[in-house]
């Protein structure tokens, strides 16, 4: 991908998202915390693609896909008024209709379109898919691990407060004291939980904790560990055994992974 490419993208993708904006906060408010969560995952795999020595054209695209990964997220809240993919619908294969309705990748070439295209498409995927290029499975990787690192952090800054002004951002979940064992259980086997098992608001920090599992580079495991955004939301967590047997098993993952090598 060359420089010109790129700048393009950033500025198709800079007015499709003001398009969504009314001028009235309230209603904008969401859409702005999705505005502003693609500039620091754009950030943040630009910092992943560094740590493993991407070439220039590589980290063009990794920027571009960092940049187009939620863009189905505006027709998304727009819609439905929701970010909650189970009660609309799936924002990645929003985002593909909305980027092959614009034409936007239409003067990029066929590997770079379609290793765009796959990044989007699975970069919320329960699984990445097996039948890719390798070179394709390492965007994936990369925009996978740059997009969790980030809702990190927007969920830790969310609980570590007491006025909670955007419910849009925790899909409206209820607060209420149970969580599933199934999410526990899934953290004991070092597996990342699913969100079919999702029903209230502890049952999605500690999903949001068992993506450490789903990691794919050290320096994101570094970064992880550096930021301690992990940490503020297992604080926010009720204080019983079980949940701090399942913290303290993601929090062992994050420091031996941090410490050493990781798949690829």
């Amino acid at each position: 991908m060359r420089n010109d490419q790129l700048t393009h993208l950033k500025s198709w993708f800079a007015d499709y998202a003001r398009s969504f904006l009314t001028g009235e906060a309230a209603a904008d408010s969401p859409l702005v915390l999705k505005i502003d969560h693609t500039a620091r995952v754009c950030e943040n795999i630009c910092q992943l693609g560094r740590a493993i020595h991407l070439t220039r054209g590589q980290m063009r695209i990794a920027e571009a896909i960092g940049l187009l990964h939620d863009v189905g997220r505006f027709a998304q809240y727009t819609r439905y008024g929701t970010f909650n993919d189970r009660q609309s619908a799936n924002h990645a294969a929003l985002g593909i209709d909305v980027l092959k309705a614009a034409g936007v990748l239409k003067d990029l070439s066929a590997d770079d379109t379609d290793t765009i295209i796959d990044a989007v498409r699975f970069h919320n995927a329960p699984a990445l898919p097996r039948n890719r290029p390798p070179e394709s499975l390492v965007f994936m990787r990369l925009i996978r691990d740059a997009d969790k690192l980030d809702i990190w952090k927007v969920f830790a800054d969310y609980y570590r407060f007491d006025q909670h002004p955007e419910p849009a951002i925790v899909q409206h979940l209820p607060d209420t004291p149970a969580w599933d064992e199934a999410i526990v259980k899934a953290i004991a086997r070092k597996q990342m939980a699913g969100f079919q098992h999702m029903k209230n608001l502890n049952d999605f920090k500690l999903l949001q904790l068992s993506w450490v599992f789903d990691l794919h580079f050290q320096e994101t495991f570094v970064q992880a560990q550096k930021r301690g955004d992990l940490d503020a939301i297992a604080r926010s967590l009720p204080d019983n055994r079980a949940i701090g047997l399942a913290v303290a098993g993601v929090m062992d993952q994050l420091e031996q992974m941090a410490a050493g090598d990781v798949k690829r």
